[in-house]
């Protein structure tokens, strides 16, 4: 599964000051039907005063204006018009603005079904905030470009760090956990991650084999809070070098973890470990693949001997509508999309994270479990 299985993928990117990036080896099209803009930023805790995203004015008499950006009563709002059409959403954004931190907009939009998707995820809190509406207004291939490579007027907020433009529907939320060609245990042998189906049996710590319940393949720029981060082996694999998303969590044993925090095990995010040593977060902006390996209960996967937790669905069963929009759609139309409700261990928050970083890297520190 790629995405929602929709054809198309990441063309652009850019990051500001770098101008355009090409994400794919293929010509911008020049009408864009259906399609996909994402971006990240950072919020100040507290934010009260507005803030700009993204505003691209017209090129000429029928092109479009579009706008992004969080005004002063913490709406954040899209706007766009093309002549006197006009199409516009909102979401309260209240909470994300007192908590501050990273946070990435996704828009979508598709002429089929005239529908278009604003959705914002908090990176650090770990929620989602969405508003579907109709009528939206595609751009053309002149707009996307001049969105892309900052030209014309088009300009990125102060606060943005990348924006990717694809031609293509992209799932918001869960879905993606590591690279496809993890090694997972298996009853029958290590396995790719990507070669997992649906019934397979898969090894786990606590449970024995358990079948998979969902496989499927999310493909995301390595841009932002979504680069890869590298864990090599023997650190935390015996032979191989394991590939996660930041935000997936490994396990950790050790003295250490014992005496900081009086549990045997606990769950890191890949992104707290990067020491660039052990573990390193490449700065390579490309489009990569990343698989999702769901279980009907978390459980802590064995790659190669390193612990890694199974794709977590948290309570966003318990939200239908969101869940159809992830790439966890099928399951959320069947109804049987399961309730993830408690982590397997506890994990850790930031500042803990850190602190068992450090040991780890002055010498004392835990093992991959």
């Amino acid at each position: 599964m790629t995405g929602r299985g929709e054809p198309g993928g990441w063309l652009r990117a850019q990051l500001p000051g770098e101008g355009a990036i090409a994400l794919a080896h293929r010509a911008l099209p020049e009408l864009w039907p259906r399609g996909s803009l994402m971006l990240e930023f950072t919020l100040l805790r507290g934010e009260e005063a507005p803030l700009p995203l993204l505003h691209l004015p017209p090129l000429g008499r029928d092109g479009l204006f579009l706008s992004i950006g969080i005004g002063a009563e913490h709406q954040l709002a899209l706007i766009e018009r093309r002549g006197t059409a006009f199409h516009a959403l909102s979401i309260d954004v209240t909470e994300e603005c007192l908590a501050g931190g990273r946070m990435r907009l996704i828009w979508s939009w598709d002429g089929a079904t005239d529908t278009s998707l604003l959705t914002l995820e908090a990176l650090d809190q770990a929620t989602l905030r969405q508003r579907a509406g109709t009528t939206p207004l595609p751009p053309r291939r002149p707009e996307v470009a001049a969105l892309v490579a900052g030209a014309q007027g088009a300009l990125p907020g102060p606060r943005v760090d990348w924006l990717a433009i694809g031609d293509h529907l992209q799932p918001v939320g869960p879905g993606a956990c590591f690279a496809p060609a993890t090694p997972i245990a298996t009853p029958g042998g290590l396995r790719p991650a990507g070669s997992l189906r649906p019934g397979d049996l898969v090894e786990t710590v606590d449970a024995g084999p358990q079948p998979v319940l969902w496989s499927g393949r999310v493909m995301l720029p390595a841009l932002g809070a979504l680069r890869p981060v590298r864990l090599s082996a023997p650190s935390f694999a015996e032979r191989t070098d394991l590939w996660l998303l930041p935000q997936h969590r490994v396990a950790l044993a050790g003295p250490a973890v014992d005496y900081l925090f009086g549990e045997e095990e606990v769950l890191i995010a890949a992104q707290h470990l990067v020491d660039g040593c052990s573990a390193q977060q490449p700065d390579r902006p490309c489009v990569l693949g990343w698989q999702g390996i769901m279980l009907e209960r978390h459980h802590l996967l064995i790659a190669d001997g390193c612990r890694l937790e199974s794709l977590s669905a948290g309570r966003l069963a318990r939200q239908p509508a969101l869940a159809r929009t992830t790439a966890l759609a099928t399951l959320a139309e069947a109804g049987t999309l399961p309730v993830h409700a408690t982590p397997v261990r506890r994990e850790l928050a930031p500042h803990e994270a850190q602190a068992l970083t450090m040991a780890r890297t002055q010498g004392r520190g835990p093992r991959a479990a």
